[in-house]
């Protein structure tokens, strides 16, 4: 892959509108190039020159394709690790609340860190998973809700003139959605999971009612599409870039490889915004178990599996903060990447970010030796700044690691901003990491 389609990037930041539905669209895409899903609950059996892919949970995906050579030639684990959350509002349980007896708002809550006033006056879609009973056995389905089904509305200025001045919003009361509104007609009172069942059965071809639907996770999400911006089409404005972009870099990039030295392994991690302490985030035995299930399949035994953990690298991907053209002076005063002038290497003091001086000799060497630009990042010292994948996946199973990402503006905004030209760096580093 020479150089990356920004229209099918679109198309994904567009289609993957959760974790879940990311999941299912990368899965069914490697299922379409010829890889096998292996399930946790059983024994893996596994050939030289196998692919494979194992899903936990629904929204969680790891990926790997065995080099076609004996076993005795394999050197370790090279694995590129980005996350398919972002930002959004969960819907919680009985959800429907009813305003001066005329509104139906849904009562939600934040999922991960946001900056909520970008949610306002938008168009806003509902999407997630919901859990119902089959034959006995608890099935998950993917749902989504037509585009425009909700809003969060502003107050006018003129009911609260200080709004320019800065206004702090409150989650519970500010920040629910209107979904409808209630008439005389109204025979039935309103039930969000009457929309889902429905929603199920036009997708299934089933007969659920609302009563079926024993659990959901879902949320509302912004459905605005990805857009071309800038005199030149330079930008790319689109929800979810912050992580979709990574994963999508990842995905293209594992697709296009080949390795006749390591496993090469794509790991796609869910509830990185909120702490990723889940059975499915980078802080879970999720990544160690998959790479151990590897291992046994293949037939080696532990000495030889920590040998090859000696030898893995890992790059974990999530964006980074580009230096804003009206906010320069919240940047690191060196330190300011900028969009379209390259991938960005992170750095923390207190070890956030898994790049030392080793990891990052490591991947500045394929930049100079494949003419890819790269950029650093340090926050300021007296900003505190985020975490991310690289850290918490070596609680669980230690290796060289680097973090990196895509520069972008308005990161956990509901609509951010970042370079067309960076992707196709990002790409170009990540498929010769995956060669070599």
């Amino acid at each position: 892959m020479d150089n990356y389609d920004v229209n099918e990037l679109m198309q994904f930041m567009n289609e993957n509108i959760t974790a879940y539905h990311a999941i299912e669209n990368i899965s069914n895409e490697l299922g379409a190039k010829g890889f096998c899903e292996f399930c946790e609950k059983e024994i893996w059996n596994i050939s030289k020159g196998e692919k494979g892919y194992c899903i936990r949970n629904g929204s969680s995906l790891i990926a790997f394709k065995i080099p076609y050579v004996s076993v005795d030639a394999i050197k370790g684990f090279h694995i590129f690790a980005a996350h398919a959350d972002s930002p959004a509002f969960k819907i919680k349980e009985n959800p429907e609340m009813t305003k001066e007896g005329v509104y139906v708002c849904l009562n939600t809550e934040k999922y991960g860190g946001m900056i909520m006033n970008t949610w306002l006056d938008r168009p806003l879609t509902i999407a997630g998973r919901v859990c119902v009973l089959e034959d006995g056995d608890i099935k998950s389905y993917n749902v989504k809700l037509k585009d425009n089904i909700c809003m969060i509305p502003n107050l006018a200025i003129h009911m609260n003139i200080d709004v320019n001045s800065g206004v702090a919003l409150n989650a519970q009361t500010d920040m629910l959605p209107l979904i409808t509104m209630i008439s005389d007609e109204d025979e039935n009172k309103f039930s969000l999971n009457r929309l889902l069942a429905e929603e199920l059965n036009i997708k299934l071809n089933k007969k659920y009612s609302e009563e079926d639907i024993l659990a959901s996770d879902i949320f509302i999400e912004n459905c605005q599409k990805a857009v071309l911006a800038g005199a030149n089409d330079e930008f790319i404005m689109t929800p979810r870039y912050d992580d979709l972009a990574c994963v999508f870099a990842g995905l293209k990039s594992f697709e296009a490889s080949e390795s006749d030295k390591y496993i090469d392994v794509l790991a796609v991690f869910d509830n990185e915004e909120v702490g990723s302490l889940t059975r499915q985030g980078a802080d879970s035995t999720f990544l160690k178990d998959t790479l151990e299930n590897i291992a046994d399949g293949i037939g080696i035994d532990a000495r030889i599996f920590r040998t090859w953990k000696a030898d893995s690298f890992m790059i974990s991907a999530d964006n980074a903060h580009a230096c804003h053209p009206n906010q320069a002076g919240k940047a690191d005063p060196v330190n300011k990447p900028y969009l379209n002038k390259g991938i960005v290497l992170k750095y923390h003091g207190g070890q956030k970010y898994a790049t030392d001086a080793y990891s990052s000799a490591f991947v500045k060497r394929i930049c100079k030796e494949e003419n890819i630009p790269y950029q650093i990042y340090t926050n300021r010292s007296d900003i505190a700044g985020g975490s991310t994948l690289g850290n918490l996946s070596m609680a669980q199973v230690s290796m060289a690691a680097a973090d990196i990402g895509l520069p972008q503006l308005a990161m956990h905004s509901s609509y951010e901003t970042a370079g067309v030209k960076d992707m196709d760096y990002m790409i170009k580093l990540v498929k010769r990491f995956f060669e070599i």
